[in-house]
């Protein structure tokens, strides 16, 4: 099995980009999450961390409090098998290739209705896939997740265009953090003996899917592909190119690539992980359009059909309630259910343009997750809630045999070392002795400053907890 490194950043309360006005943070440091940085993470574990609520933001993973925090961000993916797209998205596709065939923009002319299949259409006009005559040439990349001088040049463009950043806001370093750097292994995919996959990806990891229109790049999706599914990171556009929604569109590209990638025999591989969804932020919620779509009940850890039902109930209510409830209740008692404000007194106020997708209006970007928990200088460490968040464990309750089995990556004299959780907390003069043993007293010492909320304790159970 691949090794993970993981380095423990602890809860914490920070500024939220969602209950405030476009552009703008809140007031208050009312969202609260769980964090850890690494230095590796084998694609399965993360693969496991996402289906347990987490995401990563650059080499930042994270997971929102969601009893407490002031919007709740529920994990979303979409059966990229199962779907069907819907008359507007089918819309975006056929203007995208009539523009490539005829060199006209909307309202230029117009093309006959002809039956649709996803993958055939969207490659009609790629440069050695399609076979239509066109007056432009399209061009699809796929690449490892790097920053380059063009890359950035658009990535700064779409941020002062989109996001109103400052001419000086971005550097090269920020968007290598941001979009580049990832910790994600590289090991490699089996696909089916016999099965071209010239143009699918060949390992696991953080890749860049660059679009381009006669040699220039117009947009690129940031995306993680894992062993279950393609992971949708970000997605950044060229301001001129509004008009034709590619925003929308690098999501069907993404369905495609992992209907392909099924098709070729990636054992395993059949959603789309969009992000984080939130049900009273329009650009984030958008993120339901693409059906059939299914959320993470945060406490049970398991997937459900966003029904209208579920969408309605969720809308106005905070904190946390068990899905499966919300399916026992009728359509009566879901309308006239009282809203419940969340545990920390913060109500949700309006919506914002960070953190994932944008709304998707005409030329919207339709895949994007930002650094909205990634921001340090925003963050104030607190104590670890009690009751925990609805996922988590209470660090109390863990045993002493199971935090003894536990080791951690840590320095001693002029080397790091992975070493046993009970004896880490010794001095390190201690640790260069070769006779360290895991005594009984030791482990019953760890065990209780660990229940005291000792930051290395929580994260390294919590970290480990997918792998049981």
């Amino acid at each position: 099995m691949a090794l993970s490194l993981l380095r423990p950043a602890g809860y914490n309360c920070s500024t939220c980009g969602y209950c405030s006005p476009p552009g703008k943070r809140s007031t208050r440091k009312s969202s609260r999450s769980y964090g850890s940085g690494s230095w590796r993470r084998a694609s399965q574990f993360y693969q496991r961390l996402i289906d347990r609520g987490w995401r990563r933001s650059g080499e930042y993973v994270y997971h929102p409090d969601m009893r407490d925090t002031c919007c709740p961000q529920y994990t979303i993916r979409l059966d990229a098998g199962a779907f069907t797209p819907s008359k507007s998205q089918r819309s975006v596709v056929n203007r995208f290739n009539h523009f490539l065939q005829t060199g006209c923009k909307p309202g230029e002319g117009k093309g006959k209705a002809k039956p649709f299949d996803l993958v055939e259409e969207l490659r009609l006009h790629q440069v050695g896939y399609g076979t239509g005559e066109s007056k432009h040439k399209f061009e699809l990349e796929f690449v490892p997740a790097t920053a380059t001088d063009e890359t950035f040049e658009l990535y700064k463009r779409y941020q002062m265009a989109v996001h109103n950043d400052g001419p000086g806001k971005n550097s090269m370093m920020s968007f290598s953090r941001f979009l580049c750097d990832s910790p994600l292994g590289d090991d490699p995919i089996t696909y089916r003996d016999g099965a071209d996959t010239s143009h699918l990806p060949q390992h696991y990891g953080s890749y860049h899917l660059l679009y381009r229109v006669d040699g220039k790049l117009i947009g690129i999706s940031v995306i993680d592909v894992l062993p279950a599914c393609v992971s949708s990171v970000y997605f950044i556009w060229d301001p001129d190119w509004a008009w034709a929604a590619l925003g929308k569109l690098s999501a069907l590209f993404e369905i495609a690539l992992a209907r392909e990638m099924a098709a070729a025999g990636a054992d395993g591989l059949k959603w789309l992980y969009m992000g984080y969804w939130i049900a009273d932020c329009a650009k984030m919620r958008y993120k339901g359009d693409y059906a059939p779509s299914y959320l993470l009940d945060p406490g049970t850890l398991q997937f459900h059909r966003l029904t209208s039902k579920l969408d309605t109930f969720l809308q106005s209510h905070k904190g946390y309630t068990a899905f499966a409830d919300v399916e026992a209740m009728s359509e009566e008692d879901v309308n006239a259910a009282k809203v419940a404000a969340p545990a920390n007194g913060n109500g949700k106020v309006a919506e914002s343009e960070d953190h994932s997708m944008e709304e998707n209006g005409e030329g919207a970007s339709e895949d994007e997750d930002s650094d909205d928990e990634d921001d340090e200088d925003d963050d104030d460490d607190a104590e670890y809630p009690s009751p925990p968040p609805p996922g988590m464990l209470d660090p109390s309750s863990l045993s002493t045999d199971l935090m003894g089995s536990l080791v951690v990556f840590t320095d001693v004299g002029s080397q790091l070392r992975l070493i046993p959780y009970a004896v880490s907390w010794l001095p390190r003069g201690n640790l260069l002795t070769p006779d360290v043993q895991e005594t009984t007293e030791t482990r019953r010492t760890a065990h209780d400053e660990r229940a005291r909320g000792g930051r290395w304790a929580r994260a390294a159970r919590q970290c480990e907890e997918p792998r049981v």
